[in-house]
């Protein structure tokens, strides 16, 4: 069933509770009534389109609006990205690394399993942290100053001067290496030790791992199949105009 803007938000997350903090990236919290999708967005200033196609695409793994998502700015959709990215480092990424220190703390025979899986879990959390800072500080400066020189036609000496020194290519592949070594931590979990016996904080960390890869999935798709074409295409009109 497709989220539409005259659904109860509280509906919308009684039909798919997943949805919780999709919508608290956009600084939604719990506790809006009987208000609808359009009325909390209009309230907060959030763009409708790009609120729904976010939301059904996180609801619905058929679905994913690839043409109507590359219409949207491309501000809202770093935006959008710095969210989630505040989201893994503030969130996340602490909780999980907190059920595995509790599950350390614990006073288990099982310590050095343990302590296996809290190193790799730190060298994960070292690695996605580097990416995602990669992403903040070099990325998307670059890609807003791609928007701002096609939106003002200007050759503002900044922005060409940064222009010229990256490309988006540079960046295509570097989601891949950060999601395999997610998959590795929990192929170590699930297939190569033992669980301790707190079995069910044990499980309860799986499925974390689980719920952070499918969010880092979705995320690197609105990076690669939205963002990265939208930038290839506006590149190639700059070189055009600039004849650069």
């Amino acid at each position: 069933m497709r989220i539409k803007k005259e659904m109860k938000l509280a509906d919308v997350i009684q039909m798919n509770y997943m949805l919780i903090p999709v919508i608290h990236r956009f600084g939604i919290n719990l506790g809006f009534g009987d208000k609808t999708v359009a009325d909390i967005c209009e309230e907060r200033e959030i763009d409708l389109n790009f609120f729904l196609q976010l939301v059904n695409a996180y609801h619905d793994k058929d679905y994913f609006p690839k043409e109507e998502l590359q219409t949207i700015p491309v501000r809202q959709i770093v935006d959008y990205l710095k969210m989630t990215h505040a989201s893994y480092l503030n969130n996340t990424l602490n909780e999980i690394e907190q059920k595995i220190e509790l599950l350390q703390s614990e006073g288990s025979e099982d310590k050095k399993y343990i302590t296996l899986i809290r190193n790799f879990f730190e060298g994960y959390k070292n690695e996605l942290t580097e990416h995602i800072l990669y992403e903040e500080n070099t990325v998307f400066p670059y890609v807003l100053a791609v928007e701002d020189i096609i939106k003002t036609q200007n050759k503002d000496p900044k922005n060409l001067e940064l222009f010229k020194s990256f490309s988006i290519i540079k960046y295509a592949d570097g989601h891949e290496d950060v999601e395999e070594k997610l998959m590795d931590l929990k192929i170590i979990m699930i297939k190569y030790l033992a669980p301790p016996e707190n079995i069910t904080l044990y499980h309860t960390i799986i499925q974390d791992l689980f719920k952070l890869e499918e969010d880092l999935n979705y995320h690197s798709r609105i990076e690669d199949k939205v963002l990265i074409p939208k930038i290839v295409l506006m590149e190639k009109s700059i070189q055009n105009l600039f004849q650069i």
